[in-house]
C-alpha cells in the first residue's frame, strides 16, 4: 500500500495506514501512536495530531491523512495547513 489519503474519522483506515510503516503502533480506543526510532506520530479520534522528530515537533488538528509508505511520509491536512512527517 502506498500513497493513500484517508479521513481521520475512518479509524480503521488510519490504523492500517500507520501499521504500513516500520515501527511499533500502539492502539487504544481514542489514540493511535506510531513509534519509529526516535520519532513519534500520534492521532486521536477527534483529529488531534502530535508529531515529534529529533529536530522539530508539530501539534495541530487534522481532517485528512496521506500515507506514502514508499517515501516514509505521513501528510496532515486541515484548514489550509499541510504538514509532512517523515518516518526515519
Amino acid at each position: 500500500m502506498t500513497d493513500e489519503t484517508v479521513a481521520v474519522d475512518d479509524w480503521s483506515a488510519v490504523e492500517r495506514g500507520l501499521r504500513g510503516f516500520d515501527g511499533e503502533v500502539e492502539a487504544d480506543e481514542d489514540r493511535l501512536v506510531l513509534r519509529a526510532g526516535s520519532a513519534r506520530f500520534a492521532v486521536t479520534h477527534d483529529g488531534r495530531v502530535e508529531a515529534v522528530m529529533p529536530l522539530h515537533s508539530f501539534s495541530g488538528d487534522a481532517e485528512m491523512l496521506r500515507f506514502d509508505h514508499e517515501e516514509g511520509v505521513i501528510g496532515v491536512s486541515a484548514g489550509g495547513v499541510d504538514y509532512e512527517f517523515r518516518a526515519p
